[in-house]
């Protein structure tokens, strides 16, 4: 018998009229979960268009039917999405045709899809026609197997493209890590019940709408790029390899089986904790005056890489060990902004910080030691205070039995609020202890800044004064 292995899809060839994208639009996935939207330049669309009505040879669409259900199929666009979204694009009249094709008919150069005389409009809707091949039987989309093929597909086919690596763990939709960064960094995100992209990504975090980045870094995917970073550095509890090859193998090592769709990384303590420090950091800019009343605008101060990172670790460090007011760290970023940017020969410290900008743990560190000092020294300068927070933030089993004898088992909150002490008494196994100095506010864990609450007290309390 030969050699011949079975072959995990069957591929069919056909060709299909252009202005099918434009009229079923819907039966066309044409940004996959593991792709991001392109945009082309109108001259670029212009110039398919040229080829188009010449005849000239165009590479051929990749597609893959999908089944959603016995009675509903669409087809997932492997490899094609700016030429669809192109042809799509003339049909919506959003560029006209090109000066080129004057030799054709002196009536194209110019003219939108909707002024087109009849027998060109006719032409373009019945003549002109992509070649395809459609991929078969892994039709599945909730088939992890299935995915991981047409995946598989997309990056072969993209190896003689120029995609930077983030370009290329993103399409690795079985990776924990990267569904989390995904989430909560990318521009896009993709409905998986619906199986439809979804353009704008309602649980992007605030945070990136602060930076000040080009066009072409958002677009070779910065954003997701930060997300990584910031994890690794939770990951770590502090200083980390956040190199570009450390990323990538964080992203394929987080792979599962059947991780497309699963979005459990959300859960862990280093996710919490960069959403918890990427909270605070967007709390200290959101109300500043260069966002503008719209929340369109930008912060200048944050367009640096390095400096944001350095920036990220302050912040986390900050909130940890003390309390302090946010327009004082604001003021400092502003301030440290300004040195860093000056870069005078003299400032010692920023010399250092600007010399050590690359992502390595080396680096890493100095730049935050750097920052740190300069923090210090700041503060003193300006005679702003700052309270270190108690370490301890639990009250201690003893001092728990002190504050629940010390108040006789009556909730203080309860008395303040006019109820007899009996119905105010609540057992041991009820009663919390709290901060009547709040913790987060530099409110030390002793039985002097405690008092005895139940639970419903303690819950509405907050961490109000």
């Amino acid at each position: 018998m030969p050699f011949s292995p079975k072959a995990e899809y069957i591929i069919t060839s056909t060709n299909i009229q252009i202005f099918d994208f434009h009229e079923l639009a819907d039966e066309y996935v044409v940004r996959p979960p593991y792709q991001r939207k392109s945009v082309w330049s109108d001259r670029k669309k212009q110039g398919l268009m040229d080829s188009l009505f010449r005849r000239y040879y165009i590479p051929r669409l990749v597609i893959r039917k999908v089944r959603l259900s016995e009675n509903r199929e669409v087809y997932e666009i492997i490899d094609g999405q700016q030429r669809i979204t192109t042809v799509q694009d003339f049909f919506n009249n959003k560029y006209p045709l090109p000066k080129s094709l004057v030799d054709i008919d002196k009536n194209l150069p110019g003219t939108f899809y909707k002024n087109l005389e009849p027998d060109l409009k006719k032409f373009v809707v019945k003549t002109l026609r992509y070649d395809a091949d459609i991929i078969n039987n892994i039709n599945n989309p909730n088939n992890s197997k299935h995915q991981i093929v047409a995946t598989k597909i997309f990056e072969r086919l993209q190896q003689g493209e120029s995609l930077n690596y983030m370009e290329i763990v993103h399409a690795e939709l079985s990776s924990l890590t990267r569904n989390f960064i995904v989430k909560y960094s990318d521009d896009q995100t993709f409905d998986f019940t619906l199986y439809k992209p979804v353009e704008n990504n309602p649980d992007k975090h605030k945070f990136f709408s602060l930076l000040n980045l080009t066009k072409d870094s958002v677009k070779r995917m910065k954003h997701l790029q930060f997300m990584a970073r910031f994890l690794l550095i939770e990951v770590a509890d502090g200083y980390a390899d956040l190199s570009d090859k450390k990323i990538e193998s964080f992203i394929i090592e987080a792979k599962k089986d059947d991780g497309i769709g699963d979005y459990s990384y959300e859960n862990t303590t280093p996710a919490k904790k960069t959403l918890e420090t990427l909270n605070k950091f967007y709390n200290i800019f959101k109300d500043d005056v260069m966002l503008g009343k719209d929340g369109n605008g930008k912060i200048k101060e944050l367009s640096v890489e390095y400096l944001i990172i350095s920036i990220y670790l302050l912040i986390r460090h900050l909130y940890r060990y003390y309390s302090f007011e946010k327009k004082d760290i604001k003021d400092f970023i502003i301030y440290f902004h300004q040195r860093w940017k000056e870069e005078k020969e003299t400032d010692n410290s920023i010399i250092t910080f600007c010399n050590k900008r690359q992502q390595g743990i080396n680096d890493l560190k100095t730049r935050d030691l750097v920052i740190k000092q300069v923090f210090f020294e700041y503060i003193n300068e300006q005679k702003i205070e700052i309270k270190e927070k108690d370490q301890q933030r639990a009250f201690s089993e003893l001092q728990r039995l002190k504050i629940y004898r010390k108040s006789n088992g009556v909730c203080q909150q309860c008395l303040r609020n006019g109820l007899p002490e009996k119905e105010a008494t609540i057992s041991w196994n009820d009663y919390q202890a709290d901060h009547v100095i709040p913790h987060s506010k530099g409110g030390q864990t002793i039985i002097e800044n405690a008092e005895l609450l139940c639970s419903k007290c303690n819950q509405s309390k907050g961490a109000k004064i």
